[in-house]
């Protein structure tokens, strides 16, 4: 084997081993409306909501796993199964005026609830549906 066809041999090991590594890296980020991103790091059974700080850290406000959410101006709404358990449903919503960087979730976000409870709440406030779900965790 020549010199020529060994370097070349060695730029295609690279180059995938480049390949293998990014594409196994990272989380996977979603920016649903503003500072909040719906993101995972490892599997998307670990899918929470969250705020991105300015340095780029990501503070969590309703944790996994998040399988729907829907926003508007003024509310973001989320459904999760708390540890996994597709056979729970619970609902939030966060009221975004009240939320900011460091500030604490309790005071913008209302949940765990029932469904009904949510529905009240979405009567009351005109709460946004839900527009996205991902089908996978549902």
């Amino acid at each position: 084997m020549t010199t020529d066809k060994i370097i070349a041999s060695m730029n295609h090991v690279v180059v995938l081993a480049i390949i293998f590594t990014l594409a196994g890296c990272g989380p996977s980020d979603e920016r649903i409306v503003g500072p909040y991103l719906l993101t995972h790091i490892d599997t998307q059974q670990d899918m929470y909501l969250c705020y991105e700080l300015p340095e780029g850290n990501c503070v969590g406000r309703i944790q996994k796993t998040v399988f729907a959410v829907g926003w508007d101006d003024r509310y973001i709404v989320a459904k999760r199964h708390p540890d996994s358990d597709r056979k729970v449903v619970q609902y939030f919503f966060l009221e975004m005026a009240k939320d900011s960087h460091y500030a604490d979730p309790s005071t913008s976000v209302t949940g765990p609830m029932s469904e009904e409870s949510f529905s009240r709440y979405a009567r009351l406030l005109g709460l946004p549906p839900f527009t996205k779900t991902i089908t996978q965790l549902e």
